[in-house]
């Protein structure tokens, strides 16, 4: 991890935050918890409300807060870094103008949305000599960290094949992908698997090194969340004219106002309201015809798949293999790596993992052992890696010792083209491509 020193010749890193969105908030708790490494100087994002809370949260000055990205670059800078958190769609025609301008960045994933956007980022980062780190933050997880020293050191020989899966929960799918704002490419610029799956496929390529992809296969679809698997006289909307909506596990009554520990608050902060206080207030607004939140799951009409699986051939012969799967009972990050001394396999979730090493003396003619990281993860959302990644972007900035990790955008360029290039081989029935 990026060791951060506190010193009295390095004031704090002065940031602007574009984009005051979920993972935004996630990312300046920095500068609440430790103000002395981290400071928020100002804000940009079109709604009021957020500039709003921003501008109480960080004590900022009102011609501090701006409603564009235009208006922001169109003062002299007057801050080190920005961090941007704005939709998956608006993150390159938001950077390069703020990279342009003279700022260092941290940007969210993913950091573009096709092979285009994702080349004149590449190119605007390079000609302007900016910073660009991508929050990746599985890489600063423990366990993942601990997994690559294990690669690294030989223990398992030379990779076989690395095999991946992320199981989506049903009322995390429901919330995001389904109901939500990534329901759609036309709203949100991109597919379930970019949009969800970037984090796993950037960890596939960072792990497996310099190997780079020789050939990509990829299938997937919309398998159950459509019409014809609604039940049977299931109506459009759950809290109004669904006569089975107390029998399906997707009713928004049950996952959003009587188990709303289940992703809720997301629902509330898309429909740009405060967590409503009462149940009143929350089926009031589930109710609203024009509140997706509140649509029968099988009806939304969303257009991305609900479960996609790809096959990677490397340059050394390797094979990969990863799935993702939409609407299982828990979330869960599987992996399973075979080399030619041993193997890997556990679950990010449980925060272990077994190296299975070859040995023929042995009485089963193997040796293992389990490497334990629960301690060091335990109630951190993604291991702790949220908070990583801006502590190693601020030492990056200092010139500080950073992670082995880090995110820089010239190292996740290739987990973002497996992306593409499996976008593109679904669409042609699963045509192998050349990387």
């Amino acid at each position: 991890m990026g060791k951060i020193t506190v010193s009295e010749r390095k004031p704090p890193l002065r940031v602007v935050v574009v984009g005051m969105g979920v993972r935004s908030m996630i990312y300046t708790r920095v500068a609440l918890t430790n103000p002395e490494l981290l400071e928020i100087v100002g804000v940009v994002d079109v709604d009021e409300k957020r500039r709003e809370y921003a501008r109480v949260t960080f004590g900022l000055d009102k011609d501090k807060c701006f409603a564009s990205v235009d208006e922001f670059v169109s003062v002299p800078p007057f801050a080190d870094a920005v961090i941007n958190g704005t939709m998956d769609r608006l993150h390159v025609s938001t950077s390069v103008p703020i990279l342009r301008h003279g700022y260092d960045m941290l940007l969210e994933k993913p950091f573009a949305i096709n092979e285009e956007e994702a080349q004149e980022l590449l190119d605007c980062a390079r000609e302007t000599g900016r910073t660009v780190m991508v929050c990746h933050v599985l890489r600063y997880a423990p366990y993942y960290q601990k997994l690559k020293e294990v690669m690294e050191s030989g223990e398992i020989g030379k990779v076989i094949n690395i095999r991946m899966s992320a199981q989506v929960n049903y009322f995390h799918e429901s919330v995001s992908f389904v109901r939500g704002k990534y329901a759609s490419a036309e709203i949100c610029g991109s597919g379930m698997l970019l949009t969800k799956c970037s984090h796993d496929l950037d960890l596939m390529a960072w792990l497996m090194g310099d190997n780079q992809p020789r050939r990509i296969s990829s299938v997937g679809s919309m398998f159950q969340f459509v019409p014809e698997n609604a039940p049977e006289g299931a109506g459009t909307r759950c809290l109004t004219n669904c006569p089975v909506e107390r029998d399906c596990p997707y009713s928004a009554r049950r996952l959003y106002i009587e188990q709303p520990q289940r992703w809720a608050d997301n629902v509330w902060h898309d429909c740009n309201m405060r967590r409503p206080e009462t149940d009143e207030e929350k089926e009031i607004a589930l109710s609203n015809p024009q509140n997706p939140y509140g649509g029968c799951v099988y009806h939304c009409q969303t257009d991305i798949v609900d479960h996609q699986s790809l096959l990677i051939e490397y340059q050394d012969g390797a094979t990969g293999t990863f799935s993702m799967t939409g609407g299982a009972s828990i979330s869960t990050r599987l992996i399973h790596i075979t080399g030619t001394k041993g193997e890997i396999y556990g679950t990010f979730e449980t925060g272990r993992f077994t190296i299975s090493s070859i040995v023929p003396s042995a009485p089963e003619g193997r040796v293992k052992h389990v490497v334990d990281v629960t301690e060091a993860q335990e109630g951190r959302h993604h291991g702790g890696g949220d908070r990583e990644v801006v502590l190693d972007f601020i030492a990056e900035l200092r010139g500080e010792p950073t992670s082995p990790g880090k995110t820089l955008l010239e190292d996740s360029v290739t987990g973002h083209r497996i992306v593409f290039l499996a976008e593109k081989s679904r669409l042609a029935n699963g045509a192998m491509l050349d990387w």
